[in-house]
């Protein structure tokens, strides 16, 4: 397939962005839809992202975003729901100063004088017309190096971590669990542990809601039917939320065990008294994996079910990653383990929604 494209450069003005764009950051824009270019990337959006990281530059498609965005923070939403949803949210051109009829462009920013942000924000355009020949593999390559001379021109120094071809930036969240300056007691680590997992998870969400998503607009449109999901753990012991598209939630076998010994005491656990449920905790493990030396096994329940060792805050803070790598907090808090100091740790989540086979 072929593209008639020449590229021309130019400049748009915007007024009240709901975000302020950052050196590197390259935007598609349209003023109607183009299917074939719309098409391309999203076929190519990987291949996409690397080349243009190549040049240290950061592709942002905003309907592919706008989508994980509301997926994220309404997962109860059908597909058509959460496409007629993110036909609400304003776009990029919606803010742009006078008339302007523009073909299919990328922006970027130059240089922006503080007294231009956020109110009034002037970014570069390079427009695809109908000029000369080129296959579409080729059309992004080239407006790549393009804007890289560009912004050579403009002595910018724009530097971007490139990411790994399929990496996503809500469902494979980098995290560590940094205990430095914690206590020995893990009922008083709790909080501190889970806590600053859920911050650095926040925070990869928030690149996404930044780059051209009004956070505050999206929860207006989305959260009016807002819901949780019924909770269905299998024969097999895999867990979907029924409701949510049948979502899987996966777990790695130990922390998944802790995860089901808290639903089967919605009364809650205190965490000094974990060693009264070292056997129940045993049993369910080795349902699921009946496979291994049964000394490491008991080990780890050991390890588990001491309230003076930090592993029970580790399994229940990848429980909680587990659910908020896959949406919002404020619908997630309610199926993992939570719980303040001292009291009884629980899953909140009503019995009645919980379906075992």
């Amino acid at each position: 397939m072929y593209y008639s494209i020449s590229i021309m450069t130019g400049e748009l003005s915007f007024k009240n962005l709901p975000f302020v764009p950052e050196k590197g950051d390259v935007i598609y824009i349209e003023q109607s839809y183009h299917e074939m270019l719309n098409s391309f990337i999203r076929n190519n959006y990987e291949w996409l992202r690397k080349t243009f990281a190549q040049h240290h530059l950061r592709f942002c498609y905003l309907p592919l975003q706008a989508e994980e965005v509301v997926s994220y923070h309404a997962p109860y939403l059908t597909l058509e729901e959460r496409q007629a949803k993110i036909g609400c949210v304003p776009t990029i051109l919606d803010y742009v100063v006078g008339d302007v009829d523009i073909n299919p462009s990328f922006v970027f920013a130059l240089d922006i004088p503080e007294e231009k942000v956020p109110c009034d924000i002037v970014l570069q355009s390079l427009t695809i017309d109908t000029k000369c020949h080129v296959s579409t593999w080729c059309i992004f390559s080239l407006l790549a190096k393009k804007i890289e001379q560009v912004i050579r021109d403009h002595r910018l120094n724009t530097k971007i971590t490139e990411r790994q071809s399929g990496e996503s930036d809500i469902l494979q969240p980098r995290f560590s669990l940094d205990m430095t300056g914690a206590s020995d007691d893990a009922d008083s680590n709790f909080d501190f542990q889970s806590q600053q997992l859920i911050e650095e998870i926040k925070e990869r969400v928030e690149t996404l809601r930044n780059k051209g998503i009004n956070t505050a607009f999206l929860h207006d449109i989305i959260d009016e039917s807002e819901h949780l999901s019924r909770l269905r753990i299998t024969k097999d012991y895999r867990i979907f939320l029924v409701d949510y598209q049948n979502m899987e939630i996966k777990l790695p076998v130990l922390p998944k065990a802790v995860f089901l010994l808290f639903l089967h005491h919605p009364e809650g656990i205190r965490f000094k008294e974990l060693t009264d449920y070292y056997s129940e905790l045993l049993q369910i493990y080795l349902k699921m994996n009946p496979i291994g030396g049964r000394m490491k096994q008991e080990q780890s329940i050991r390890d588990v079910t001491d309230p003076c060792n930090n592993s029970i805050n580790e399994k229940c803070a990848r429980i909680r990653e587990a659910f908020v790598r896959n949406f919002d907090d404020r619908l997630a808090q309610n199926y993992y383990v939570t719980g303040k100091r001292g009291e009884p740790k629980r899953i909140t989540l009503d019995k009645s929604m919980i379906i075992w086979e």
